[in-house]
């Protein structure tokens, strides 16, 4: 950022904080010279009034817009981008807009809509989950504004533990949270960044932050939680109803909620959802893993006899028998049998077996009269008499519903039905989008966004939708770690950030390409499968590839290979050249370069 002044100001000082410029004006007065400076946390302009009454001052972004502003993408017209490539752009475009400045705070991040933020808000809103999913986001293109949005979230944790639900400008809703993802959010940060300071930053928040959901949100003997309210934390609107607790989902008005007794001892609803346990299985076992990294072996193995249990519980209590799906179970026993896309979230807990993905993805993520057809995924099933109201999350698509199945799909495996929601979640965006909208939600039957007033038309968690076509070329996520596969048109895909810089993907009639900002190629090839687990250094690359029908081969450009196998085997290698056999199961290959 840069500041153009008229007329330039009598004086420039550099600061850590305000509260170190007011000190120094109290201290040491405005004749005060030794703190001059053109860089700083904090700059403060000091102007005379007697000297100049009258100027104008202009904050600018001169460095390029990384996406929209790279030339070699721009000169290329809109209408033949790719979808990936046109999404990419329409992400960074979303987030950009709605990233701001919190005067009352003193702090950068993105907020949900700008539409919001005076008014609604009162200056400034961190609803939880839409902060971290703009992190996310963020974590694409620029990791700072990436740890803007962490940071916003952080500093409202709460000294029991939880990150409060809502804080704005006019109320703080510190009685309840909303479902643990802040987890997820940072492993992908610290991997696609390779920067052990978001682990070493937030590991012990976010843990304290898990535990919090155990200690409060128990739901009696079950081993499983529930979404409430707390007693002993502040005093915003709706604490200690049955309301406050069903905030907490993020899923207000969600027909799942409405068999669920409210007990207003405890500020629990008495239903264990099915989405809020997958979600904290999630949690835990990424918690895990960093335990394990930062050589807390005590947390580690807590964690992991907690996910272990409760992976197990999610499995087995919450699948209903009768209609082969998960769903959300009352105190007594019974199933609720109203049900949302959150009965899809043990796949991403990895607590479901074959017979169980099998049952979701065929009789209700594809069956056109639950939660399949054209535009997907409805907040509902079909078949539910909620459906038709159209309000909120009774009926309307939401991105996070969608984000979170697609990648429970991945996790499994079932590529093909995650192709499939990508594809449309993104179609369905950018029927909005070629309108210059970004919706808060979407209706299920026709696409709409403003066919409801209560809905915002430039929203940023509406950018979840697009991100799933991104994640089809380029993803990363804990178990396939980077991978990659070729857009479908050719064109130039990226930039995106990925552990090794700011990468592009070249799609071409005769091949596809990883390259560089320097445009310098890792590898080239011809075949169209995805990759897995993609490493580099500077002597070795490897990765995983599910299939490969025919031989083929991969170029390495100005590298000297030494030696090349696949699942520990020699194979063919030349100069700059492997030689892929024909592989009908997930295999891993290695390629080792002259030093």
């Amino acid at each position: 950022m840069e500041i153009i002044s008229y007329p330039n100001p009598l004086l420039v000082t550099g600061h850590n904080s305000y509260d170190d410029l007011i000190e120094e004006l109290k201290e040491k007065g405005y004749f005060y010279l030794n703190s001059r400076s053109n860089q700083g946390k904090i700059l403060a302009l000091r102007y005379n009034l007697e000297e100049m009454s009258q100027g104008k001052v202009c904050l600018y972004q001169k460095a390029k817009n990384p996406i929209l502003d790279d030339d070699e993408v721009n000169n290329t017209e809109n209408s033949d981008l790719g979808d990936e490539q046109k999404s990419l752009k329409a992400i960074y475009s979303v987030v950009s807009w709605n990233h701001v400045f919190d005067s009352k705070n003193a702090r950068p991040y993105t907020c949900l809509s700008r539409n919001w933020n005076t008014k609604k808000f009162g200056g400034f809103g961190i609803w939880l989950n839409d902060i971290l999913f703009n992190a996310l986001l963020w974590g694409l293109f620029d990791k700072q504004k990436a740890i803007e949005n962490i940071q916003a979230v952080m500093v409202w944790q709460t000294d029991t533990g939880n990150f409060p639900c809502l804080v704005t400008g006019n109320d703080q809703w510190l009685d309840r949270s909303q479902p643990p993802i802040g987890t997820w959010v940072v492993w992908n940060l610290w991997k696609r960044w390779k920067d052990d300071s978001f682990i070493h930053n937030y590991f012990y928040a976010l843990l304290k932050n898990h535990e919090w959901w155990w200690n409060e949100r128990s739901l009696a003997k079950t081993g499983l939680v529930a979404y409430g309210t707390s007693k002993n934390q502040g005093s915003g609107l709706y604490k200690g109803t049955k309301l406050g607790a069903k905030n907490e989902s993020s899923m207000d008005n969600s027909p799942v909620h409405d068999p669920a007794p409210f007990d207003s001892e405890s500020g629990l609803l008495l239903s264990a959802d099915v989405g809020l346990n997958s979600l904290l299985c999630l949690d835990g076992e990424l918690l895990h893993g960093m335990a394990v990294y930062l050589g807390d072996s005590e947390k580690a193995d807590l964690l992991q006899k907690k996910v272990a249990n409760l992976r197990l519980k999610i499995s087995e209590w919450l699948w209903d028998e009768n209609r082969s799906v998960f769903s959300n179970r009352l105190l007594d026993g019974k199933f609720v049998n109203d049900l949302a896309p959150t009965s899809f979230y043990p796949l991403i807990a990895g607590a479901c077996n074959s017979f169980q993905q099998k049952s979701l993805i065929e009789n209700y993520i594809l069956n056109d009269k639950k939660f399949g057809g054209e535009y997907v995924l409805p907040s509902v099933s079909r078949d539910n008499p909620a459906f038709s109201d159209n309000v909120y999350w009774r009926g309307r698509i939401w991105g996070p519903l969608n984000y979170w199945t697609y990648h429970g799909l991945r996790r499994y495996g079932h590529n093909e039905t995650a192709q499939w929601l990508a594809e449309r979640s993104n179609r369905l965006f950018m029927n909005g989008w070629d309108n210059g909208m970004c919706g808060e939600n979407y209706n299920a039957s026709t696409g709409d966004i403003l066919d409801q007033s209560d809905t915002d038309p430039f929203y940023s968690w509406g950018a979840l939708l697009p991100s799933l076509i991104i994640s089809e070329v380029a993803d990363l996520n804990p178990w396939d770690n980077l991978s990659f596969k070729p857009p479908v048109k050719p064109g130039i895909f990226g930039p995106i950030f990925t552990p090794f810089g700011k990468t592009y993907i070249i799609n071409t009639k005769e091949g596809w390409s990883l390259q560089d900002e320097n445009s310098k190629t890792f590898m080239e090839t011809k075949f169209n499968s995805r990759i897995y687990n993609f490493e580099m250094n500077a002597h070795t690359i490897s990765f995983d590839i599910e299939k490969l029908i025919e031989k083929t081969e991969i170029v390495f450009p100005n590298n000297i290979v030494i030696s090349a196998s696949v699942d520990g085997e020699e194979i063919k290698h030349g100069a700059e050249t492997i030689y892929l056999p024909k592989i009908n199961t997930r295999s891993k290959f290695k390629v080792d370069f002259q030093q």
